[in-house]
């Protein structure tokens, strides 16, 4: 039995509606809708455009188009399930996916909310409805006598635009859907109110309860002292406008609603709002004051922006050094772009806590199966029953820290959910940055997950990539390599430089030798070592680690077995045998005779020794699976994130005819400050302690084919030995130009790790602290800044071992040669005219500078 470990979140589901941005109708339906959905208020619009709106087209200078902002929308969001505004909008995504999926995670708005059959009431498809929360709410508060009561309100005949809806929220008017508004007026007796400034004060000045705030029951936005207050001043009339203040409320910051044609009334209150915001951050000795922000939509004018700018600033408190009591923002968060797409700093989405517990999965195997079952979470106000598919959500992050071989990282499947499947029942298992997302329906019934080995796993991975998955034998070794140590945990074991050569010394060697005609090959036996040998070894290696490594691990994981050696009275031949196969009489391995055991008094008649055994006793460094393991473990520790990692060792793939090997395939979770990123595919090519060099083109060839295949992949090359050689640096030098053709993200098509000794048989501490030792260029990049993530890792390594700049480094030196040239006054033209202005005015770069000056973005990079 297997045991993982797993956090499970409690969190409202999110329902995204695909909408026209000029379909003002849907939208306003919609709104009201989510009044009416626990965690509504939260759920986000999607807008699906090809042509981009009049306030938007600004904005999208054709770097994007409008499917992909779409996809965008939703890659930030990750909705649990999805709501047409019109049939047909999945299938202009690319999510016809979801339409044939068991649990039906998609229907139209008109479907999102009606009677189901000979029911004269609707009911919501997908979500819990507020009338759970409500009587909750009335039962333990409203219907009590308060010494403070809150007052509360609905607005009296809501303009046409949805504004009204985006800020305070209107229920439905249809009579099937009526009774939510009546509901909330039995609970809360509210006080109709007009569209106007006055209502803006009662609501978020004096704190009046508006229709909205049911929906927000139990739920708390987590939120830091960084997310500051945001104003949004946004015209009503503009659906963009409008689409933007609703989708902004799943976003960290608080945001505080402001209609452009309510500013000249409102300028007092905004003014009081941003100096009772300007205030010091407690704790804080640098002076650092919080602020408030003000945001103008896309849709307003330049003209209307400096008008309310005008008129607020004049009160506002002044500035605090390099701290300003209002920060005016005149742009959008591009939430659509892909993480390192956009900003430096991405936005990120507004994570909701309502419970959480942490739990422990026991993984039972029958046959090829292995699944757990869990008890999941549950609104405490939900009723037991009801008819949506898709009530609320509980979001597990599995973890392996026993090492296990049990896939827990699978790639984001936000926009094909068809695999992995990991529910044995109707539930979809959304993968994204909430980890295991499981949408829930009923309360007080267990669940279960189906788990898959990370062979299996990240071979159903390669396999929908297209190709054949096979291990090579020297998978297959390290395979059983890890086996007897007990996982990636136990390669500590084999990190010692003389351990290893000892082990390869004792498993034998092949020698082979050829003439013109035929190549010969000649194999020499496992030779033993001495008690005294291996336990003056485990001696110096204890000094060197702090006492780390008793000769009992070594013998208990059967890396080495005690026999006995003996002299063959025959032939003289010095035999081994473990100690389960001595007797009083021998067998000679060489003649094959028998001889007595030596029972005189003569010690040097026998001797008790060690021989490497199972896996370990296979020549070459175990035909490199030592190399392999101990280019994962590192991998899995760099940084000293010691999170999950899980892989497959030494895989042959083919393709279209095409085979490739790689010494081992790995996915790696990102760092837990960096999760709204996939996990991390990473391919390794993994060489021994030759002198000579072990890194070849055809190794770098390969790496190139699958970096192809898989954008953005990292692409890891380690040897044992405590350097590279000039010939391997030449060869890692072309690989990295290479992989630094620009992707869509603007970055690097591909990251290149390098590894030697220093990090593969280091045994304790942060990576940091061993380049630190290591000194030179090492303890040059041993700071924070260098170490904190598998990026930075990268580029570090590669300005150690190959003596190049960074990415960005490279880049901007790029940039600045190329705005030399542009003020020469020259134009750049393609051909033969571009060859002769080149002559003029100094030679294009090409890949033999970009090594220096940085690489090239031609127009097909």
């Amino acid at each position: 039995m297997t045991q993982l470990t797993a956090n499970i979140r409690l969190r409202p589901a999110r329902i995204a509606l695909l909408v026209s941005p000029s379909d003002r109708a849907s939208i306003i339906r919609f709104m009201r809708i989510c009044t009416c959905m626990w965690g509504g208020r939260y759920n986000p619009i999607i807008p699906v455009f090809r042509k981009p709106p009049k306030a938007w087209a600004a904005e999208f200078q054709g770097d994007k188009t409008g499917i992909d902002i779409a996809r965008g929308y939703i890659r930030f969001f990750e909705p649990d399930a999805f709501v047409e505004a019109k049939p047909g909008l999945l299938e202009t995504l690319g999510l016809e996916g979801l339409r044939g999926m068991t649990s039906d995670l998609s229907v139209t708005l008109d479907e999102l909310l009606s009677p189901q059959q000979n029911r004269s009431w609707a009911e919501l498809k997908f979500g819990l409805p507020i009338t759970d929360a409500l009587g909750v709410i009335y039962d333990r508060e409203e219907r009590f006598i308060q010494r403070e009561p809150r007052s509360a309100m609905v607005v009296d005949r809501p303009p046409r635009t949805g504004a009204a809806e985006a800020m305070f929220g209107v229920f439905p008017t249809e009579e099937d859907s009526r009774y939510f508004a009546s509901n909330y007026n039995e609970v809360y007796r509210p006080d109709p109110m007009p569209w106007s400034p006055q209502t803006w004060r009662q609501v978020y000045l004096q704190g009046t309860t508006k229709p909205f705030d049911p929906s927000s029951h139990t739920i708390e936005p987590e939120r830091s002292w960084r997310h500051n207050l945001k104003l949004f001043a946004f015209d009503p009339s503009k659906t963009t406008d409008i689409i933007d203040l609703w989708n902004l409320r799943s976003e960290p910051a608080p945001v505080l609603p402001l209609p452009i044609g309510w500013v000249a009334e409102l300028t007092n209150d905004i003014q009081a709002i941003c100096k009772a915001e300007f205030r010091q951050l407690e704790g804080n000795s640098s002076g650092y004051m919080l602020s408030a922000t003000l945001e103008f939509a896309r849709g307003i004018s330049e003209q209307a922006r400096r008008e309310t700018i005008q008129s607020i600033q004049p009160g506002l408190p002044p500035a605090r050094g390099h701290n300003a009591s209002l920060t005016i923002k005149h742009w959008r968060d591009r939430i659509w772009d892909a993480p390192g797409e956009g900003m430096m700093n991405a936005p990120k989405r507004l994570r909701l806590f309502v419970e959480e517990k942490r739990i422990s999965l026991q993984v039972d195997q029958s046959g090829d199966r292995l699944s757990a079952s869990f008890e999941p979470l549950w609104p405490s106000f939900a009723a037991r029953y009801g008819a949506g598919r898709v009530r609320w959500i509980n979001s597990l992050k599995v973890a392996n820290y026993g090492r296990t071989n049990v896939a827990t990282i699978y790639p984001y499947n936000t926009f094909d959910r068809t695999y992995p499947r990991l529910s044995f029942g109707m539930e979809e298992v959304l993968i994204g940055t909430d980890g295991w997302s499981m949408g829930q329906e009923y309360i007080r019934s267990s669940s279960s997950l189906q788990f898959e080995t990370q062979e299996k796993a990240i071979t159903g991975i390669l396999t929908r990539a297209g190709y054949s998955v096979s291990l090579s034998e020297p998978g297959h070794i390290a395979k059983h390599v890890l086996d007897q140590l007990g996982g990636l945990w136990g390669a500590h074991l084999i990190a010692d430089e003389e351990i290893l050569r000892t082990m390869n010394d004792m498993a034998g060697a092949i020698r082979r030798r050829s003439n013109k005609t035929e190549e010969m090959q000649e194999e020499f036996p496992p030779r033993s070592r001495t008690v005294k040998q291996w336990s003056d070894l485990i001696n110096r290696r204890k000094k060197r680690d702090y006492g780390r490594g008793d000769i009992e691990h070594f013998t208990n994981r059967n890396v080495i077995v005690l026999g006995l050696e003996t002299r063959c009275t025959n032939c003289l031949h010095e035999n081994w045998a473990p100690v389960d196969k001595l007797g009083y009489v021998l067998s000679c391995s060489r003649c094959l005779k028998e001889y007595s055991f030596p029972q005189n008094t003569d010690n040097r008649a026998r001797k008790w020794a060690y021989r490497v055994s199972g896996p370990f006793s296979v020549q070459d460094y175990a035909k490199g699976a030592y190399g392999a393991v101990l280019a994962l473990r590192a991998i899995d520790e760099l940084n000293g994130h010691h999170g999950s990692l899980n892989f497959i060792t030494a895989v042959r793939l083919l393709k279209e005819g095409k085979s490739i090997e790689a010494d081992y395939v790995a996915l790696r979770q990102a760092e837990s400050f960096d999760e709204e990123n996939d996990p991390e595919v990473i391919f390794g090519e993994a060489k021994s302690f030759s002198e000579l060099d072990t890194v070849k083109p055809r190794d770098i060839s390969r790496l190139k084919e699958l970096a192809l295949q898989f954008p953005d992949c990292y692409l890891v090359v380690s040897v044992l030995r405590s350097e590279f050689t000039e010939g391997e640096k030449v060869l890692l030098r072309r690989l990295v130009r290479w992989t630094r053709k620009l992707a869509p993200n603007a970055g690097p098509r591909n990251q290149v790790l390098l590894l030697t000794g220093h990090e593969l048989l280091r045994t304790w501490g942060f990576l940091s602290d061993t380049w630190k030792s290591v000194g030179g260029r090492h303890a040059m990049f041993a700071d924070f800044q260098h170490t904190r993530s598998l990026r930075s890792i990268a580029e570090a390594t590669i300005s150690i071992h190959l003596e190049m700049p960074s990415f960005w480094e490279a880049r901007d030196t790029f940039r600045k040669k190329r705005n030399t040239r542009k003020n020469k006054g020259f134009l750049r033209v393609h051909g033969q005219w571009g060859k002769v202005l080149g002559a003029v005015s100094g030679p294009e770069p090409t890949e033999a500078t970009a090594d220096k000056d940085g690489p090239v973005h031609s127009p097909g990079t």
